[in-house]
């Protein structure tokens, strides 16, 4: 199988041009059912393990939750391998995302229900993600991709720890990132008010 990357740079491109019927039947898909036929053009085409053909079909919904919807013309890729997954969990999917100078910022998803999901055991993470992609996909602006890789390798790479903490260091870079852009621009702010 090619590299992650490549697999869902691949089913992004698939998911950009399929037309609406088609990709809501994906996002309808059942991780434990019996698929739809875009789902198995999908495994035929890349070779998917037949061992996890479940958590394939939970990575092809999900991401087919976060594609852009409406008019093929008007769609943008989601897979962006620049823009890690923990950053657009914190951002809510808008890179453009600052706080007003001063102000804590706030990321999309609670730090609470962050440390919730990187918490749970690798078997529930499915679900969780999921719930947190259908969140993201309300406030994702379209043109903001998203590093699919990262969702991916959080559901086949079950017991290797590398996938959470690259989500949890692409989250808190991205907050605390943030805070000190806001921080830096109250100082400047603060400092021109006395010049």
């Amino acid at each position: 199988m090619p590299p992650l990357n490549e697999t869902v740079t691949a089913i992004s491109a698939r998911l950009l041009h399929l037309d609406p019927g088609p990709l809501a039947e994906l996002r309808r898909m059942e991780p434990d059912g019996v698929g739809t036929p875009d789902f198995w053009r999908l495994a035929a085409e890349h070779g998917f393990n037949q061992a996890q053909i479940g958590i394939w079909m939970r990575i092809v919904r999900i991401m087919a939750i976060l594609s852009d919807k409406g008019a093929l013309e008007t769609r943008e890729p989601l897979h962006d391998w620049k823009r890690p997954l923990g950053a657009a969990l914190a951002d809510g999917g808008d890179k453009d995302w600052a706080p007003a100078p001063g102000d804590e910022p706030i990321p999309a998803l609670s730090e609470a229900r962050f440390t919730r999901f990187l918490a749970l055991p690798p078997d529930e993470r499915g679900e969780a993600l999921e719930r947190m992609a259908r969140a993201l996909a309300r406030s994702r602006r379209s043109g903001h991709g998203l590093d699919c890789a990262d969702i991916a390798a959080m559901l086949l790479f079950r017991d290797d720890p590398r996938p959470p903490r690259k989500l949890a260091r692409d989250f808190y870079n991205r907050l605390d990132g943030a805070k000190r852009r806001a921080e830096g621009e109250k100082a400047e702010n603060e400092k021109e008010g006395t010049a």
